[in-house]
């Protein structure tokens, strides 16, 4: 009689499985344990299913397992049946051939980026198979239920393929009707010409990051980037690798004495009210210096596979003491706060506080708001936001055969992040390179470097070209995040409601590095109430140091946080006029005119821009609104109310 097998025996065993995959059959070995998606990308090479949260939350690695959607990332290979029938985004079409859905997908623009496409599409098609009519709200309850997420499009578009592919599939419309929409040769300005790149990434045809890894000489090690989980502020005494450097597979575990450079970065601060000089932002941890935030990095772990790095890393020791962690901005901001850097002076009594913006317009508006018929003084706290990309942040360095230092990284600003980082890593600007790769979105937190300047610094330390990437959870703990804003609004209007004034306090919650947080904090002076015409104004921001992570640029970069103050209190005002809202605004907008010298016709900076189409905007909007409101009147009930919400603004 055959012994039970030991958890160590199951743990090394295999499970050979015969299979249909996109129609071929196929005879697959692999361990019981991984995932199908580990199966389909890094065994069979299949990199059109998509590696994301790796968790089952985010859809981009659908595909078809005897008729029904699943999430490859958690189906584990022990759980996939002998003789299943597999599709996948490579067997639904090819570019000389496309699905329906793949066309409808180009001429529809509901492909940005492309990292969720292949999810979407298979996810798709398989509805189609089901249900080759669908109502609209059954496609978006489809791909709730399948847990679908596109950061890109906003679903509208996605929608719009799916109705169109079914009506193709049905045989009320030509595929060739479809293909009229795109259209070769014509202009591309002003038209709704698909990118060129679409129609590779609705065939899986269009390599990211992550799939290039998978497609890279032998000799590239994987770079893991350890930091100690948890801490977000402490003294560093001691880091010791010496444990880590001894395990399986591991080549070299770099620390900050292995850099060859200053171990800073360039934050280009650029003003003169700065208390730093910009180079705040160390990238290696050093001992005797300080954790600053969660994600800072202690060592990075080149071995041969992710596996290795990762139990190696495991092994690493970090002496520490903790210190008080500074995680919102009135913790920052208080007079006997801790200090996030020691040797850089404060601001009127907040020990954190670095820079200081003044904006003025006009005279001091506190006599007029003093006596103002209606006034709102109130403190408004934005969020902080993560950019929740799909695709988490991943790269590789080589030396070319310029003997450059090469990086191909999700970088947006490839010459910005060559020079930000050359100091630092102890390498020219000239005899760096920066590639961008295809990638799976940024919203702008890729105008920081992220992985760049360890991607240098492990490829110089182990003469061996490297890989680096993190998983979902470290990707959201560890790249910069949207600045919260704290906001003291006082704004006031006269007995007609027309705005006489208004005052603002702001501070900017920018974590422990200064990088573009100039700009940042002059926006909320630049848009302070931009849209609106008043003849005065003081306001003063302050960034502050934190122990939350660092800020980089978010979509409209300074304007959310602005608006979200603004706009509120312009509510908060018009609730106490007693008009209404949309009246409100309408009636405050800038008295414009190009290049016045008008002040009520000016932005808060002085500047009058050359076109506001505000006021045109408003006349075309107002027939929606009063058909919402009157909606929204006969939804709403004594236990649910419903209304409509309004704002405006600008962005430059």
């Amino acid at each position: 009689m055959a012994k039970e097998m030991t958890e160590a025996q199951v743990q090394s065993s295999y499970h050979v499985k015969n299979l249909t995959i996109n129609g071929v059959p196929r005879r697959v070995i692999g361990k019981p344990e991984v995932t199908l998606l580990t199966v389909l990308r890094d065994q069979l090479k299949m990199t059109g299913t998509k590696r994301g949260c790796d968790c089952g939350q985010c859809g981009v690695c659908n595909v078809i397992l005897n008729g029904k959607v699943v999430r490859a990332c958690i189906t584990r290979w022990k759980n996939v049946p002998e003789f299943s029938q597999i599709s996948t985004i490579e067997g639904i079409g090819t570019p000389d051939n496309l699905h329906a859905l793949q066309w409808a997908m180009i001429v529809c623009g509901a492909i940005q980026c492309g990292f969720c496409t292949p999810g979407f599409i298979t996810c798709g098609k398989a509805l189609l198979d089901q249900n080759p009519n669908p109502t609209r709200e059954e496609v978006r309850e489809w791909f709730s239920k399948n847990w679908m997420a596109c950061r890109c499009t906003g679903y509208k578009q996605i929608v719009d393929a799916v109705m169109n592919a079914a009506a193709i599939i049905r045989g009320e419309e030509k595929i060739v009707d479809l293909a009229k929409m795109y259209k070769p040769g014509d202009s591309v300005w002003n038209t709704d010409y698909p990118r060129p790149s679409a129609v590779y990434k609705a065939t899986c045809l269009w390599d990211f990051g992550d799939d290039d890894r998978l497609k890279l000489p032998e000799e590239f090690l994987f770079a893991y980037p350890y930091s100690v989980e948890g801490v977000r502020h402490a003294k560093v005494n001691k880091i010791d690798v010496s444990e880590a450097e001894k395990m399986p597979g591991v080549f070299k575990v770099v620390i900050y004495k292995d850099v060859k450079g200053t171990n800073r970065i360039r934050g280009q601060v650029g003003c003169a009210s700065a208390l730093t000089d910009g180079w705040a932002r160390r990238i290696m941890v050093e001992e005797g210096d300080k954790i600053r935030q969660w994600g800072d990095v202690a060592a990075i772990v080149c071995a041969d596979t992710e596996a290795h790095a990762r139990e190696a890393a495991a092994k690493i020791k970090v002496d520490y003491e903790p210190l008080p962690e500074l995680i919102d901005i009135y913790q920052a901001m208080a007079p006997d706060a801790i200090k996030v850097y020691d040797d850089i002076e404060g601001y009127d009594g907040m020990p954190n506080a670095w820079n200081k913006r003044v904006f003025t317009k006009g005279d001091d508006p506190k006599s007029d708001l003093d006596k103002a018929e209606y006034v709102v003084d109130d403190e408004f706290l934005s969020s902080r936001q993560p950019h929740m990309v799909l695709e988490p942040d991943c790269g590789y360095a080589y030396y070319d055969e310029e003997g450059k230092l090469t990086i191909a990284s999700k970088s947006i600003c490839v010459y910005r992040h060559q020079m930000m980082i050359a100091r630092g890593v102890g390498v020219a600007p000239s005899k760096i390179r920066v590639i961008q790769n295809n990638m799976g979105a940024s919203f702008g937190y890729k105008v920081a470097p992220t992985n760049e300047p360890y991607l240098a610094i492990a490829l110089i330390a182990c003469g061996r070209p490297v890989y680096m990437r993190i998983n979902m959870k470290e990707h959201n703990i560890r790249t910069p995040k949207r600045s919260p804003f704290l906001m003291h609004i006082r704004v006031g209007a006269d007995k007609s409601g027309k705005l006489v004034g208004a005052e603002q306090t702001w501070w900017v919650d920018h974590g422990p590095f200064s990088e573009s947080a100039n700009d940042l904090t002059n926006k909320g002076g630049q848009f302070f109430f931009s849209p609106y015409a008043y003849e005065k104004m003081r306001a003063t921001g302050y960034t502050c140091w934190s122990n939350h992570r660092w800020s980089a640029a978010f979509r409209a970069y300074g304007a959310p946080q602005t608006y979200w103050g603004c706009e509120t209190a312009m509510d908060m005002l018009a609730n106490k006029c007693g008009i209404d809202p949309f009246d409100f605004r309408e009636m405050n907008l800038l008295e414009w005119e190009p290049f016045t010298e008008n002040p009520r016709g000016q932005f808060p900076s002085g500047y009058a821009p050359e076109v506001f189409p505000l006021p045109e905007m408003m006349k075309k909007a107002r027939p929606y609104y009063e058909e919402m409101k009157k909606k929204a009147a006969e939804l709403s009930t004594d236990e649910k109310k419903y209304g409509v919400g309004v704002s405006i603004g600008t962005v430059s």
